[in-house]
Formats: C-alpha cells, sequence, structure tokens
C-alpha cells in the first residue's frame, strides 16, 4: 500500500505498510526484513523517509502524519483538525530548504487540502503544522511532489 527508501545507520532501507497494520524495514540486498512497527490507531495510507531527521512520516485514513523514531518505534502524532486535514492523508513528500540544510513535509489529502509541516524536533520547538490551504476544492489530492 505505502514504501519508503532511505539510509538508516549508513545502510539502505526499504519500508512497506500493509493493511495488517504494520510497517516493515527491509534490507533491499538480502531481501531480510530487518524491523516490524506496529500502528494501533490507523491505517498508513502512505509514507516518506526525512533523511535529515533519520524519521519515517506516515499518512494515516484519520487525517494524522506520525513520525516514527527507528530507533525506539515511538512516535508523535500530529493531527490539526481545525487546519489540517479532515479526511485521509494520501500522499506526502519532503521539501528541502537552505541547500538540504531543512527539511519539511508536504502532505496531499482526500479533502482536497495541502499542507506544510515542520518536522523537526528540537529543544526549542515540537513538530508542527506552518500552513495549510485547500488546493482542490471538491476532488482528492492522490499524488504530491515538490522540487527546487
Amino acid at each position: 500500500i505505502a514504501f519508503a527508501v532511505g539510509s538508516v545507520e549508513g545502510q539502505e532501507r526499504i519500508f512497506s505498510a500493509s493493511l495488517d497494520n504494520t510497517i516493515r524495514q527491509w534490507d533491499p540486498y538480502d531481501l531480510a526484513c530487518i524491523r516490524v512497527f506496529e500502528e494501533y490507531r490507523s491505517e498508513v495510507a502512505c509514507m516518506v523517509y526525512v533523511e535529515l531527521n533519520k524519521t519515517l512520516v506516515t499518512g494515516h485514513d484519520d487525517g494524522s502524519l506520525r513520525l516514527w523514531d527507528l530507533d525506539t518505534g515511538s512516535t508523535v502524532n500530529l493531527k490539526e483538525p481545525e487546519k489540517g486535514h479532515g479526511n485521509t492523508v494520501a500522499c506526502v513528500c519532503v521539501i528541502e530548504r537552505n541547500g538540504g540544510e531543512e527539511q519539511l513535509v508536504a502532505s496531499g489529502g482526500f479533502d482536497g487540502k495541502v499542507a506544510v509541516w515542520d518536522v523537526r524536533k528540537t529543544r526549542h520547538s515540537r513538530p508542527h503544522l506552518m500552513t495549510a490551504w485547500v488546493a482542490h476544492e471538491g476532488s482528492e489530492i492522490n499524488a504530491i511532489i515538490a522540487f527546487q
């Protein structure tokens, strides 16, 4: 249903998500399943790997995004029903700024909205919604991409 590719601890990895409510981390060379993450709240609809943060970001059918710590399996839930998505987050992508020194995540949803999220977690800031707008009124967004 969803997949992402990234480098974890210097090793290339593939991530897959399925209707069995798991996210699996794979070695692309020997095809071994290295780790299984379980999702208990809602179905994973899409995901992307944020290299700078070493974080997996998933979009869900309840309108939320989750940031996955790949070392511990813990998550940070991002949901802002007033401003963010009110329906399934169908697609996510990474936005690189300042020559790749900053990475944000853009999401598109079945509610026709595009949202931009700051997914950094520092001593002084938590991940949060930066902006959102209706990009396709009355229509679902199925794909999103960003580039410089």
